[in-house]
């Protein structure tokens, strides 16, 4: 029996390379074995040729391949394979001599070697022990070996005259009644010719079985000379899946038709002559012999196991049968030796059936399923779990389960996924039975699901780990591990543990629910429930506290795993981290729990939850004698209650499910050609229910900005066409914009005045709207300038250091806010009123940002400052050239007084600029900021030459000179050259030191490396995490990337590098192609050439974007200066603006910085 065999292998030495026969001489079929003797050349003469990208990597896969499969060390190997992978490996198929295939004439007359000395890889094998290599694939010529309808013979039967494959077998039997030796021959020819092999075997080859492995070494020179690349069994055609089906389908009705005429039993020389060449095929060095022949034994091996069951069956009933006749009392003595007669008959069958099984496995599978090919080994797992599923008596153990478990650690994806699903499909029928394979490869399992570089492998490893969990085989542990996948970075990895979650989520349920009494407890409490009434007490908020509970309680592990520090408050202002997260872990979840959770896609229940007092349950708890019924509606209301972060973990659910439900690619929305008016009304109700209830939301959580933040984010879901459709519903929006104000009037919290500021854009959108939030935000400008006003008159704005730090946030705070309205709307009538404009003070408090000594308690506080005031000063000139490019495009007059003045704010801007830039020896945050600040200044004023040279160009019969705008179009000063490389220069040291890359010497006409500041980075990258190090890197090429964008820019819009010779243009190219893919793109822009040849290439897409703009970025600002703010010709911002939609290289921090999400909306129609 199979069940009393001895351990199987011992997998010390895992090469996996054409195995050998085994080397006992006496196999339990009964035929004498003897191992197929391998081809080995002679020694050729190597020449040099061109190792191909395949070779190589099987040369890797054979290296690697002990580490792949090892099997752990007390198992044993009864095959010998460790003594014969050796020899094995020296007798593989020799290298191809020539670098190019010889064409025949060429075979035919081979040419004498040439006398030079050869090269060779590492050291040269001697004469009897040569390494093979599979044959590398030619670059051209290329044969495909496939069916031919000239084909005859059982070949053209099975894959040409679309008999079954009964049928086939059924014909093939009768020739090997008539004629043995040739019907063996023709399916061992029937094996080559799928393998793609046209060479064929005689009837003398078969009948001389020990000359087997010879005449298959003859085979194999043969085929490996003609340089076929590819066979039937993976070439790409639609018809590989069905060749492979016909193939197997063949051998399983062969092996039927056997079974049922019992030739399987009564003549054992076939399936041993069978065998004999199949599993020489099998162990062979070429891969389509190696691979057609698995092929084949594995669909026999299955046909087997059909058989075996049979007899399983037969046995079975037939002991059943002489039980009973036993038991009789008068014995039919011929019966019962009839009975006893066919009972001895089907357990010699079945023994040797048995015996067939388990040669087949010895000799093919425990060779290939750890053979250097995925594919081999993706169909060996396959098969196994076949038996494993069609004979569980015999193959259900641990010594052929471990297989299964082995390759769940395989290095191809493909094959760890196929053991994956062999192992779900088990552990759906009988995982009860399996605990010992269970308990060995769980944690394995748990690993994949978690770590597996491959997501299918992990979705699949998450589906085998829910069926353990539904039958109570995880420990507290893994269940852990599993559900906080539903943080996961990827969507799919997310919607396969949702089921795994929501599992999770209902035992908890069941637990609370049985510890408030029962369900007939809650619902004597809770009585008849409204669907319609949010507000009140109801079954769901049981479940939405479990959820709160589960979530609350992985988050918190996570955090605890990666303790990530909070940004620097300098990052957020200079802008280069955002002061909200895109996306938190409680917003990824969200979003597949939408779709599985019914009280998540229901946000109203949600929303009531959270209005509701749950303070009163837990005071008004009975302070003497109370009836039942009111002391169970107390522990149901403190079941309920949310404790910890929990009710801002269901505030971003709200949000999330919000965004959701209210998007417009709702399953609502796809039938709206049915549903029109449903749905409308449907959108209007939950529109005006989100609007009633952000306000009180807001009154509720307002005071905590980490869930202002979250209720904020509510309006940007909210459909505003809808109050303008519902003009009586205007109270309800202004309520709306109160609270927002407030909030931005309340805190200083840049998370919260980020996300007040995007509503208020949103707001905006809507010209019916745009009125009342323009109140709202006049408002809010008075506020923030006599608040700035008052510092003014306590301190002076343009000295650094005159204040403590606690006058120093406050300011800071201000202008904060200052900046953030500036991005909203036009800011000018507020800066410029008074005899004393906000916008001076702006300016002046730039001029703090000169360093004369360093004050670490105040310097960082300070830079936050001057960051601020130059963000707003920067938007109140592109509003202001925004403003002169529409004075120009009508050939309105512009008062020379105007422009004196806004010159003059101009050059104070510009000098102070370049105070804070000039007085600084490293590159800090706003040194930095303040350089992207200067040429953003000059590029946004260039545009105003592009619409002066539009507006003369038109064919007006007056065109307008506006020759006092000339000043505004002076350039960069070209001796801050030297300094501006000084920038470059150390922001790409730094760059390249983080990544480890040396730089290129400057040429001869540069200036030379100054070798002190070559070290000037001082952080000690060894006490760094790898994800602070990724995130440093991060940093450092976003910083330099964008100071290399605003260099393009200003070079483009002629506003720097114009003298000279161009030194920063040339400094700037000397390392374009070192430090990656994102900075040879931006400076690839300056390339004329090439830039050229973009605008031509985008020209048409280019004119619908710059018809189509109506929000800007400040990016926004700039660009729709950049434009002239028309929409014709071939514009500035055209040549120098990368399409969104073009193939480039830019990485995700590049495209941010390429259009904010916010400042996109700064400016929507004055």
């Amino acid at each position: 029996m199979l069940s009393g065999r001895q351990p199987l292998m011992e997998t010390s030495d895992n090469n996996a390379t054409g195995s050998p026969a085994p080397t006992s001489s006496a196999r339990r079929s009964g035929r004498v074995s003897k191992a197929p003797t391998k081809f080995t050349p002679d020694a050729p003469v190597a020449s040099k040729r061109k190792r191909t990208s395949d070779n190589d990597d099987e040369d890797d896969d054979q290296d690697n391949d002990d580490a792949e499969n090892q099997a752990p060390d007390d198992e044993e190997d009864n095959n010998a394979s460790d003594d014969d992978d050796g020899s094995e490996t020296a007798a593989e198929e020799p290298r191809r001599a020539k670098k190019k295939k010889k064409t025949p004439s060429s075979s035919a007359r081979p040419r004498k070697p040439a006398a030079k000395k050869p090269k060779t890889n590492g050291d040269a094998p001697s004469h009897d022990q040569i390494v093979g290599h599979l044959p590398s694939r030619p670059k051209k010529a290329v044969r495909l070996a496939i069916t031919r309808p000239t084909d005859v013979g059982l070949y053209a039967d099975i894959f040409a005259s679309g008999d079954s494959s009964d049928k086939v077998a059924t014909e093939w039997y009768h020739k090997y009644q008539a004629d043995d030796a040739a019907a063996v021959m023709e399916l061992v020819n029937c094996v080559l010719l799928s393998a793609g092999c046209d060479q064929q075997v005689t009837p003398d080859d078969i009948r001389d079985p020990e000359n087997c492995s010879n005449r298959l070494a003859d085979l194999q020179n043969v085929y490996t000379e003609e340089g076929i690349t590819d066979y039937p069994l993976v070439a790409k055609s639609k018809t590989t899946r069905s060749f492979r089906d016909l193939l197997v389908g063949f051998f399983k009705s062969l092996l039927t038709v056997l079974h049922e005429t019992d030739i399987l039993y009564k003549d054992t020389a076939l399936m041993e002559n069978i065998a004999r060449w199949v599993a020489s095929m099998s162990s062979s060095t070429l891969r389509p012999f190696r691979h057609t022949a698995t092929t084949v034994a594995l669909a026999m091996e299955a046909a087997l196991v059909d058989v075996a069951k049979k007899l399983d069956d037969r046995v079975s009933k037939m002991t059943q049968q002489l039980d009973a006749e036993k038991k009789r009392k008068g014995k039919n003595k011929e019966r019962l030796a009839v009975v006893e007669k066919n009972l001895k008959e089907a357990e010699e069958s079945q023994s040797i059936c048995q015996a067939q099984i388990l040669d087949f496995f010895d000799t093919v599978f425990l060779q290939r399923y750890r053979d250097v090919d995925a594919r081999i080994r993706c169909e060996c797992v396959e098969a196994l779990g076949g038996w494993i599923w069609n004979l569980p008596t015999q193959f259900e153990t641990p010594e052929y389960l471990r297989y299964l478990g082995w390759m769940l650690t395989d290095v191809m994806p493909q094959t760890r996924l196929e053991s994956l699903k062999q192992v779900t499909r088990l552990f759906k029928r009988d995982a009860e039975k399996l605990g010992h394979f269970i308990d060995r490869f769980r944690p394995r399992l748990v690993e994949m699901a978690t770590k597996d570089s491959d997501v299918s492998v992990r979705v699949a490893a998450i589906l085998a780990i829910h069926i353990l969990k539904d039958t109570g085989m995880l420990e507290p542990d893994e269940i852990d591990s599993i559900g906080r996948l539903i943080f996961d970075s990827e969507l799919r990895v997310r919607r396969a543990v949702i089921d795994f979650f929501a599992g999770c989520v209902n035992d908890s349920i069941e637990g609370k629910v049985e510890e408030m009494g029962g369900s007939d407890v809650i619902d004597e409490v809770l009585g008849e429930e409204d669907d319609d009434d949010y507000s009140s007490p109801r079954r769901d908020w049981i479940s939405i506290k479990c959820l709160a509970e589960l979530l609350a309680a992985y988050d918190a592990q996570l955090e605890e795993e990666t303790n990530a520090a909070p940004p620097r408050g300098l990052d957020i202002a200079v802008e280069m981290v955002q002061a909200v997260a895109p996306e938190t872990r409680i917003s990824l979840a969200s979003q597949v729990l939408y779709e599985k959770i019914d009280q998540v896609k229901n946000w109203e229940i949600l929303s009531g939850y959270l209005l509701h007092d749950h303070t009163t349950s837990t005071k008004s708890k009975s302070k003497s004698k109370a009836s039942k019924s009111n002391s169970n509606e107390a522990a149901f209301k403190a079941a309920v209650a949310p404790e910890g972060n929990e009710e801002a973990i269901i505030l971003e659910i709200l949000a999330s499910a919000v965004k959701l439900s209210l998007s417009p690619n709702t399953e609502v929305d796809r039938h709206r050609k049915k549903t029109r008016t449903d749905a409308t009304d449907a959108a209007e109700e939950s529109a005006i229910h989100l609007a009633t209830n952000i306000p009180r939301l807001l009154n509720k959580f307002g005071a905590d900005e980490k869930t202002a933040v979250i209720v904020l984010r509510l309006e940007h879901s909210l459909p505003l066409d809808i109050f303008q459709q519902l003009r009586q519903d205007s109270t309800t929006f202004s309520r709306l914009l109160d609270e927002i104000c407030t909030q931005f009037d309340r805190h200083v919290d840049r998370g919260v005045l980020t996300e007040a500021t995007a509503a208020l854009l949103h707001a905006r959108k809507h010209d019916e709207l745009q009125e009342i939030t323009d109140s709202k935000i006049a408002d809010l400008w008075e506020n923030v300038i006599n608040a700035l006003r008052h510092f003014d008159k306590n301190n002076e704005l343009s000295i650094r250091g005159n204040m403590d730090p606690a006058t120093i946030t406050g300011l800071g705070n201000i202008l904060l806010k200052m900046s953030k309205l500036a991005s909203i709307a036009n800011p000018t009538e507020f800066l410029e009123s008074s005899e004393n404009p906000a916008i001076e003070l702006l300016i002046k408090i730039i001029h703090r940002g000169k360093l004369d000594a360093v004050d670490e308690a105040l310097d960082d506080l300070e830079d936050e400052a001057v960051s601020f005031a130059v963000s707003a000063v920067q938007f109140y000139f592109m509003w202001k050239v925004r403003s002169l490019i529409g004075s120009v495009q009508s050939r309105a007059d512009i008062s020379r007084e105007a422009i004196l003045n806004l010159n003059s704010l101009r050059q104070d801007y510009s000098r102070n600029l370049i105070w804070t830039l000039s007085s600084r020896g490293t590159n800090d945050e706003l040194r930095l900021f303040s350089t992207g600040g200067l040429c953003d200044l000059h590029v946004c004023f260039a545009t105003l030459r592009t619409a002066i040279a539009q507006q003369s160009t038109q064919g007006a019969a007056s065109p307008k000179s506006y020759t006092d705008l000339e000043p505004l179009l002076e350039p960069i000063r070209s001796d801050l050259t030297n300094e501006l490389i000084e920038i470059f220069d150390a922001a790409e040291r730094a760059y390249a030191k983080c990544l480890k890359r040396t730089l290129n010497e400057p040429a001869e006409d540069e200036d030379p490396i100054d070798e002190e500041l070559s070290d000037d980075d001082g952080d000690d990258e060894d006490s760094m995490t790898p994800l602070e190090k990724k995130g440093k890197e991060l940093r450092l090429e976003r910083a330099l990337c964008e100071l290399a964008g605003k260099y393009v820019l200003a070079i483009l819009a002629k506003m720097l590098d114009q003298t000279n010779g161009g030194r920063l243009r040339k400094r700037m190219l000397r390392n374009q192609n070192k430090l990656g893919g994102n900075l040879k793109e931006v400076l690839a822009y300056l390339d004329e050439g090439k830039l050229r040849d973009r605008v031509e290439k985008h020209a048409n897409r280019g004119k619908k974007v710059a018809k189509g703009v109506k929000k800007p970025s400040a990016g926004g600002a700039k660009a729709e200066s950049a434009t002239g703010g028309a929409a014709g010709g071939k514009k500035l911002s055209e040549e120098i603006v990368v399409d969104r939609e073009d193939d480039s290289e830019l990485s995700e921090v590049e495209l941010e910085l390429e259009d904010d999400p916010i400042e996109e909306d700064s400016v929507i129609g004055d």
